[in-house]
């Protein structure tokens, strides 16, 4: 049990050092000029190279495991590239059903918990979370924000 302790140890430091990092530390916005997909293929090499970074400064089993897992770092990004296409075409079943498949194996699940935020940290009283919709006329009333017309759902392919 003692190793698993240092492991935990050795990964929350590398949690602290990448969490320091202000290009990659939620709420993470987006750079200006980007396209979404653009500025998430940066944030995602800034954080790889984080991952370098541990792998290059320590010799520890830490340094080990990334360096044998850089490559599904890689395939990861690659999937959640292909998730986020799917989201911003509309195809939103399958963005989620990929999302989903990509998560499964237990070598994610296991930390994702180290690399996520509650959401009362993003959203609260203070700094609240808004879900808006662009229109090219004024929006009078709550109907006209939120409901899509069943003539126009083509246009979100989100039925």
């Amino acid at each position: 049990m003692h190793i698993q302790q240092e492991l935990d140890e050795e990964l929350n430091n590398l949690f602290d050092t990448i969490r320091k990092k202000s290009s990659i530390r939620p709420p993470i916005e987006i750079e200006k000029n980007l396209t979404l997909i653009d500025d998430f293929a940066l944030k995602c090499s800034k954080f790889r190279g984080c991952l370098v970074d541990y792998i290059q400064e320590n010799d520890n089993r830490l340094s080990l495991r990334l360096r044998n897992r850089l490559r599904a770092v890689d395939i990861m990004q690659k999937e959640i590239v292909s998730c986020l296409e799917c989201f911003l075409s509309g195809d939103i079943k399958s963005a989620y059903d990929s999302f989903e498949s990509m998560l499964e194996p237990r070598t994610i699940s296991r930390h994702i918990e180290n690399i996520c935020i509650p959401l009362s940290d993003l959203c609260n009283e203070d700094k609240p979370l808004f879900r808006v919709r662009k229109s090219d006329t004024p929006l009078t009333s709550r109907r006209d924000m939120f409901h899509i017309p069943f003539s126009q759902r083509h246009f979100v392919r989100a039925q």
